[in-house]
């Protein structure tokens, strides 16, 4: 059986990756942009959509386009499409209550993945 992820979940992965690297807290991220720093963890988590305003202002305080976050998320998109183990669906597809894999999972997964290649 393979594992689950959303397109919500692969976004928030990017973004999570992008503040990390830039060092900056969800704390910190919050003020620069106004989001509240619970929203910030549901959309780093794929538990929450994000918007177009949301979008917008988290990559100007995280330093990068929107249209490089959604590259770097279709890139990772890609890489799971590769392997059968990861199926990349919508949050619609997915229904509630279904085990997912978000955050940190998602980097150990493509992490094991791309190295097989």
């Amino acid at each position: 059986m393979s594992q689950l992820v959303t397109y919500n979940g692969v976004v928030g992965y990017v973004l999570e990756e992008r503040r990390v690297a830039l060092g900056k807290d969800q704390a910190g991220l919050s003020k620069a942009t106004g989001i509240s720093q619970p929203v910030l963890s549901r959309l780093e988590k794929g538990k929450a959509s994000i918007t177009i305003d949301q979008l917008f202002v988290l990559c100007q305080a995280l330093e990068i386009k929107p249209s490089e976050l959604i590259i770097e998320a279709e890139d990772k998109v890609d890489g799971f499409n590769e392997f059968d183990a990861v199926d990349v669906k919508t949050t619609k597809e997915v229904g509630t209550g279904t085990a997912l894999l978000t955050g940190a999972a998602i980097g150990a997964v493509l992490g094991v993945l791309l190295s097989k290649k």
